[in-house]
């Protein structure tokens, strides 16, 4: 048994114990985002608790978010909230500057054929017909990313009547639409921009750019989301931590 898996008896209910322990070995990655945990029965005879005591502490997970019932299928493990692209700009030039409150305008949508990489990514012919959902974000008055979203004709059937003015779309597409991003990869390029991107982002044509692309997937690796976003150099920054 792994050792994140042990239970560590508290003078909490025994639902609360185990889980925590549940929740340690998602922390430790026991299992990963999109699997499947091992079903109630298991559960009862590895930390030796009732059935209802399991459920108790499955139920916990779920209203955290940790894990989603799936019906007929079992429980699986949900991936992290996934923070948004504006981790990368920031607006903290001036000390005591506040931290960028960015707001979401729809310029338009509509049914397009999929160019090359959408169509790579949604594992479908190019010229096929998907979703395209392009939102500016501005701080204030100050437009710093243009973003173009695409959704698989499937995915867009459930999630047309969304707002996507909203922030973070994600958190709207679980809460509402029941449509979970459990992993998602980004690509980072320098870029200038074009004359329609400048005119948008209130630069100039040429003017230099950072450009994210995002493949967004559900469950089993299903796609959900490709995402293409254009954001100004001048308000760009990258950080990590290594440790």
């Amino acid at each position: 048994m792994p050792e994140a898996l042990r239970l560590r008896r508290t003078a909490a209910p025994l639902y609360r114990d185990v889980a925590a322990a549940l929740e340690r070995a998602l922390h430790e990655g026991v299992w990963k985002a999109g699997e499947r945990i091992p079903t109630e029965p298991e559960l009862e005879h590895r930390f030796g608790a009732s059935r209802g005591t399991i459920r108790q502490a499955i139920g916990e997970l779920v209203r955290q978010g940790w894990l989603l019932r799936q019906a007929g299928r079992g429980t699986f493990v949900l991936g992290p909230s996934f923070e948004s692209l504006e981790r990368f700009f920031r607006y903290e030039s001036l000390a005591g500057a506040p931290p960028l409150a960015p707001i979401n305008r729809v310029l338009d949508q509509a049914i397009m054929p999929a160019d090359a990489d959408v169509a790579a990514c949604f594992g479908v012919a190019v010229g096929t017909e998907v979703a395209w959902v392009r939102r500016l974000r501005c701080n204030g008055s100050e437009p710093f990313l243009l973003v173009d979203s695409f959704f698989p004709m499937g995915v867009w059937g459930v999630v047309r009547d969304a707002d996507f003015t909203h922030h973070p779309l994600y958190n709207l597409f679980k809460n509402v639409y029941g449509q979970f991003v459990v992993g998602a990869e980004e690509f980072l390029r320098a870029g200038l921009a074009t004359e329609e991107e400048a005119g948008l982002l209130g630069i100039a044509e040429k003017d230099p750019v950072i450009r994210i692309e995002r493949d967004a997937r559900s469950f089993e690796d299903r796609p959900i989301e490709f995402r293409r976003a254009t954001g100004r150099a001048d308000r760009f920054r990258y950080h990590a931590r290594l440790r």
